[in-house]
């Protein structure tokens, strides 16, 4: 998460830092333009000053008929230290490398540097009127301004100017771009602060998730992430939330589920890829009832409370023996144990498991009594006695009930069948249907009792009894089937 964090700051700074260095690039060279501008319009006016100063002088010099009035070469003398004047009063001017003055033939007349003076020029175009315009050049970092001299239309002579581009211009611009430098430098400090600030209310939310997913991951359902905003942050946060509350829903039906089938069970119906359905599917399954025989009578004159611990204790027994053989666990009626085999999960052998359950539980359920008996240390005080009835055959398996209240259950005759034959039971005794003698009569031993009319069936049911002299090996066959 720190490498998202320095990530988005890093992109924020060079984000800012690009958008400041354009800005500051572009108000230079606005500022140099408009700089040059005003150079330029400073040296016109130069010019233009400087021509018109000059414009008495230029006549005096160029009429010999004023200069012999004057007094002949006094009078010249005179009209170039005017112009020598003139043109030293131009140059004192900031920026200004060079003032000249041209004759009507070009001749310079008078300059900031003595040796052009005299120097010949170009001539002069006899322009006059509005033809006779002032012209600007630009030679490297110099502007050079000339300004046509008229007099009555006709142009007796030039001014030149020449600003240095680079002591005008330069200076400044250099002192606004270290002004837009600190200026830029104060907004990127501004905006990593602010980057910073938002990274973080950004990050944070991120890095509670991430704890919660870790929790989560490591078996912490509870664990939940309050979310702290509507964007698509909170948006995860919530879903985040919600992913936990169905993880959670899922470990209390594996928990509460796991109470009644072995684990074995439990993931194949987790782990399938398309699951089992519960809406109610026929299956064949062998149901096998459990009771402890008089029951009443051992549970008078005993507190509640010890009634209580007294059918957990066997019901604990009964079950650890139905699921370590892969059955499901019905209900318990008051006194006595429902279990099915070969449902949800299809079992080829449920019969069998019925059977090596039965064995199971009346060989555990005899020892518990001969320790009792005994009152061998730690052994229980009230001996008990089981009647089993085991039938197979098709049956109804899944969520039976209302919409407020299901349970997941086997319908059918069988199940009547079942519980008649445990009914006829004596105690510590095994009864089985001839459906079911027919699937494990080479596994155990039967004993035919012979025919019984049940309770709310018209024909009579062919009944067997388990015998346990010859099931001693198939406690093991059947752990391993």
């Amino acid at each position: 998460m720190r490498s998202l964090q320095v990530k988005v700051s890093g992109l924020l700074v060079a984000l800012l830092v690009v958008a400041c260095v354009s800005l500051a690039l572009i108000a230079t060279e606005h500022e140099r333009s408009a700089l040059e501008a005003e150079v330029e319009k400073r040296a016109r006016g130069l010019a233009a000053s400087l021509a018109g100063a000059a414009k008495e002088p230029l006549l005096l010099w160029g009429d010999p008929g004023k200069l012999r009035a004057l007094g002949g070469e006094p009078g010249k003398y005179e009209a170039e230290l005017t112009l020598d004047r003139l043109v030293a009063e131009i140059g004192e001017g900031e920026g200004v490398v060079a003032v000249r003055l041209l004759g009507p033939k070009g001749e310079v007349l008078a300059s900031l540097d003595p040796a052009e003076v005299g120097a010949p020029g170009h001539p002069l175009p006899a322009a006059a009127g509005r033809e006779a315009a002032l012209q600007v050049e630009r030679a490297g970092d110099q502007l050079l301004v000339d300004a046509p001299v008229l007099y009555s239309g006709v142009r007796i002579g030039v001014t030149q100017v020449a600003l240095d581009l680079r002591v005008l211009v330069e200076p400044v611009v250099k002192s606004s771009a270290r002004q837009l430098t600190a200026a830029a430098g104060g907004v990127v400090g501004l905006g990593v602060l602010a980057g910073m600030v938002f990274v973080t209310l950004l990050v944070r939310p991120l890095r509670r998730l991430r704890v919660g997913v870790e929790a989560l991951s490591q078996g912490d359902l509870s664990m939940r992430v309050p979310p702290t905003s509507r964007d698509e942050v909170g948006e995860l946060t919530r879903a985040f939330n919600e992913m936990g509350d169905s993880l959670l829903q899922k470990q209390r039906i594996q928990k509460a589920f796991g109470r009644y089938v072995n684990d074995y069970v439990l993931n194949q119906l987790l782990e399938g890829p398309d699951g089992t359905s519960t809406s109610g599917m026929e299956r064949e399954v062998t149901i096998l009832f459990a009771d402890i025989r008089s029951f009443t009578r051992l549970s008078e004159g005993m507190l509640a409370k010890d009634v209580v611990a007294l059918l957990n204790e066997v019901f604990q027994l009964l079950s650890d023996c139905i699921l370590e053989r892969g059955g499901t666990i019905d209900k318990f009626i008051g006194d006595s144990v429902m279990a099915y085999f070969g449902a949800p999960l299809r079992q080829p052998d449920h019969a069998l498991r019925a059977v090596y359950a039965a064995i199971d539980i009346t060989r555990i359920i005899e020892e518990r009594s001969r320790r009792a008996k005994n009152r061998e240390p730690g052994a229980p005080l009230v001996p008990v006695q089981i009647g089993i009835g085991i039938h197979t055959g098709p049956v109804v398996v899944g969520n039976i009930g209302s919409d407020r209240r299901t349970d997941f259950t086997a319908v059918g005759d069988v199940v009547n069948v079942a519980h008649r034959l445990e009914k006829l039971a004596r105690p510590g005794e095994t009864l089985v249907s001839e459906a079911v003698q027919r699937r494990v009569r080479t596994a155990v031993r039967l004993r035919f009792e012979g025919e019984r009319q049940l309770s709310g069936r018209e024909e009579p049911v062919h009944v067997y009894a388990l015998e346990l002299e010859r099931a001693g090996g198939a406690r093991s066959l059947a752990r391993s089937a």
